[in-house]
């Protein structure tokens, strides 16, 4: 008899539709919205770093976006489920962003013209962190 029972919950369940897929937290797609201004960054700087006006005005650009979405990661941060979720989609990302930062120093290297460029320092020096 509890067979029975045990089947007849399982086949309703599936009937109506099984068990509900968990909703996102959003962290995966935050973590990938980070890793792309991360990206957006390195591309301005290796593109741009002729031209240290045009660099200046992108990168404040990609650093307002970078504002918002650390907003949003230090308001995850506050829920530790969060936080944790959070911190893990961002180290899969670990060795991508190393490059990237390795590539970021050469194009901005102490001989290059925009490291020496105020309107870039000044910008490099809003640039958000988490």
């Amino acid at each position: 008899m509890r067979f029975v029972i045990a089947l007849c919950v399982a086949l309703s369940g599936a009937a109506c539709g099984g068990a509900q897929k968990p909703r996102s937290t959003g962290m995966q797609e935050l973590a990938a919205e980070i890793d792309a201004e991360s990206a957006d960054v390195a591309r301005i700087i290796h593109d741009l770093r002729a031209d240290c006006p045009r660099m200046a005005l992108a990168l404040k650009s990609v650093f307002a976006r970078m504002s918002a979405s650390f907003d949003r990661a230090r308001t995850a941060q506050k829920d530790p489920a969060l936080a944790k979720e959070l911190t893990t989609y961002l180290r899969s990302y670990d060795d991508v962003t190393k490059q990237r930062d390795a590539a970021i120093e050469a194009d901005l290297a102490e001989n290059s013209t925009c490291a020496r460029d105020a309107a870039v320092r000044d910008t490099m020096m809003t640039m958000p962190t988490l």
